[in-house]
């Protein structure tokens, strides 16, 4: 008998498959005592214990839209997983798919782009699979990034304890605001002026979508309980994830939410809520108050930006957005808010 929640007639939108769904197929996974963490919503990678010294840290994340480096963009997002779960990137396996008509040119461009990323990152790129296809309507390069980890550094997002400070990295929604400065180039640049068109496009780069820096400072400082990294849904999905695995509660304050101007300003051109746009680059962590100071510290001296945006709390308070003169309930966003972009 089918499950209600995926019989054929209950289509899905676009983006993340609600977690509703996601248990389901969770379920049908199953658990090994040999992972730990192993699969489970909202956590960034399983780590593979038994045996292990060090630890196995496995990833896998697929770049599905449009982008023009998918190779470098592919190991940068599956080495943030790994990194924010406390490993170190080293190994990189790709699924490269391209449709009809694509040259020879652009699947070399999407390779080297791959390389570039492993050199980056600190990994090398492992083989795997390249296949033009009429499966899909343009690239779509599907990664798995295997790291290690010693067991002190593993950071599963749901390590968060009560009273732990949620503090985090760089600010939201950067990932879209390159997406959208890039895919909508010409209307931004009318909007705003090529200037800011080509800024905003850049933010791939700078402040970067990679969380490798931090989240190597963050497993290594005392204090530091769970890490996670924010991607599709944005900082207000990434926040449920983190503070539902660990089944807590959490206020966070809206003020101290850090954002760039450009951000702000195409979320308001195109009618989005910047929570809830996907945010490659940050990075979330769960650290004692003791240990706040010193992780700060560290950040600092590396010339990446980090603060406190709210703390977990008992799981009765639930998970609240404090915007100053009042509290209300955390939005929750069922898709990325750039799937509603025509």
């Amino acid at each position: 008998m089918t499950d209600p929640g995926t019989r054929r007639s209950d289509q899905l939108p676009e983006g993340k498959i609600p977690p509703r769904v996601l248990r389901q197929v969770l379920d049908r996974l199953g658990g090994s005592a040999d992972l730990d963490p192993g699969p489970a919503s909202g956590e960034d990678a399983a780590v593979a214990a038994a045996g292990s010294e060090p630890r196995i840290v496995l990833a896998a994340d697929p770049i599905t839209f449009p982008s023009a480096e998918p190779g470098w963009h592919a190991v940068v997002v599956n080495a943030n997983d790994v990194a924010a779960t406390g490993g170190e990137p080293r190994w990189f396996l790709s699924s490269i798919l391209v449709p009809p008509g694509t040259d020879a040119a652009r699947i070399v461009e999407i390779a080297d782009g791959i390389r570039a990323g492993c050199r980056e990152v600190g990994a090398v790129p492992a083989g795997g699979h390249t296949e033009i296809t009429s499966a899909v309507r343009h690239e779509v390069v599907a990664g798995a990034m295997i790291g290690v980890a010693t067991p002190e550094r593993v950071k599963p997002s749901g390590g968060a304890r009560e009273g732990d400070l949620l503090v985090m990295t760089k600010g939201i929604a950067i990932e879209a605001t390159a997406i959208i400065a890039t895919e909508f180039a010409e209307d931004v640049s009318r909007s705003f002026g090529p200037e800011f068109q080509e800024r905003s496009a850049r933010f791939l780069k700078d402040p970067g979508i990679s969380v490798v820096p931090e989240a190597r400072i963050a497993a290594r400082a005392p204090g530091v309980h769970a890490m996670h990294d924010v991607t599709e849904g944005g900082v207000a999905t990434a926040i449920q994830e983190m503070v539902e695995a660990a089944g807590l509660g959490a206020i966070v304050e809206e003020a101290k939410i850090p954002h760039f101007g450009e951000s702000a300003r195409l979320m308001n051109r195109y009618g989005l809520g910047i929570l809830g746009a996907i945010g490659s680059g940050a990075l979330l962590i769960a650290c004692s108050e003791a240990g706040a100071d010193g992780l700060l510290r560290r950040l600092k001296e590396a010339g990446i930006a980090g603060g406190v945006i709210g703390r977990f709390v008992p799981p009765t308070l639930g998970i609240l957005l404090d915007r100053g003169s009042s509290r209300q309930d955390l939005p929750r966003f069922e898709a990325d808010e750039i799937t509603r972009l025509p």
